[in-house]
């Protein structure tokens, strides 16, 4: 059973999508411009605006997947770029992104952090004597990284490019140390700290959003 209704949160108005599911607690999500609830069946309407009232500020104002970009502005590796309607993007490693409108800014900017990644990964796999891993990339709204050892294939969030390259390393070796270790315990986050000291403090700047240093 599904249903809609309309929130307004600082003067804005957005799409709230209800899914009633037999389970027995309420999850409150922000996914393309709009809220995504899963709660019990029956669960009353004026229930879920006071659970939007509380966690609206952590969905959209601390949300990373918001803040990281808008209609006029982009954060790539930690750096704020202003945009256009058209135009290309300059890195400074000499790479250009050409884009005519968002739509394809959109594809080859995904096409180049795939890159990104791969060539990252690829670099600490060699120091942890790990083989290649298959890269992929996915929305994630309460995921950085997810690794299938059976498939040995490791998928990043796409919301990471927006952050500095220290903290994409730092996913990156929390991902591959999964190839190594199961869970989260001592055993695993030895590892993950040998390879990045300051695991923790790049940990909570993603936490809290804050692109770069």
């Amino acid at each position: 059973m599904t249903k809609q209704f309309n929130y307004i949160y600082k003067g804005n108005e957005y799409l709230v999508n209800i899914q009633y599911k037999h389970n027995h607690c309420i999850s409150y999500h922000f996914r393309d411009g709009g809220f995504l609830i899963y709660c019990p069946l029956f669960t009353a309407q004026n229930r879920i605006v006071e659970g939007l009232d509380k966690f609206a500020v952590k969905l959209i104002d601390e949300n990373p997947h918001v803040l990281g970009k808008g209609d006029d502005f982009i954060y790539l590796l930690g750096q704020k770029i202003e945009l256009q309607s058209s135009g290309e993007i300059l890195f400074g490693d000499g790479t250009i992104i050409p884009y005519k409108d968002q739509k394809q800014l959109d594809i080859r900017l995904r096409q180049w952090f795939l890159k990104v990644m791969s060539k990252r990964t690829r670099f600490y796999e060699a120091q942890m004597g790990l083989a290649n891993n298959n890269i992929k990339l996915r929305k994630m709204s309460t995921r950085y990284g997810s690794n299938s050892l059976g498939n040995h294939s490791i998928t990043y969030s796409t919301v990471l490019m927006h952050y500095s390259l220290d903290v994409l390393d730092a996913i990156i070796i929390h991902e591959l140390a999964h190839c190594l270790v199961s869970g989260h315990g001592p055993k695993f986050y030895n590892l993950v700290y040998h390879y990045c000291p300051n695991y923790k403090a790049l940990h909570q700047r993603l936490r809290k959003g804050k692109f770069h240093d």
